[in-house]
């Protein structure tokens, strides 16, 4: 059985091989994702992929490379104890709200 990111031996079309710059929103991602690591060295590149590759394979397919990166790096939050799923959901809800004003 493939993993979610296992593409190898499949059909695809032409890889843009072009650098990309980063926008602010990926390059917070990143910067999360790499304070998170100090703080905790469970939180590796390893950690990330896993929880990436559990994603349900129509969800991996769909999201952009740093969406999936943010949800495995939600996952790894919630598994290492660091956050509880109903904490993220109350600031996600806040955020939310400040940004309709």
């Amino acid at each position: 059985m493939r993993l979610v990111s296992d593409f190898g031996g499949l059909e695809a079309g032409t890889v843009d091989r072009e650098e990309h710059p980063l926008g602010a929103r990926e390059k917070r991602i990143d910067a999360m994702k790499t304070l998170m690591q100090r703080h905790d060295p469970r939180m590796t590149s390893d950690a990330s992929r896993r929880a990436q590759e559990d994603l349900p394979a129509a969800l991996y397919e769909g999201l952009a490379y740093y969406d999936r990166w943010l949800l495995a790096f939600r996952a790894n939050l919630v598994e290492r104890g660091h956050l509880e799923p109903a904490e993220i959901e109350r600031r996600v809800a806040e955020i939310a709200a400040r940004g309709a004003d």
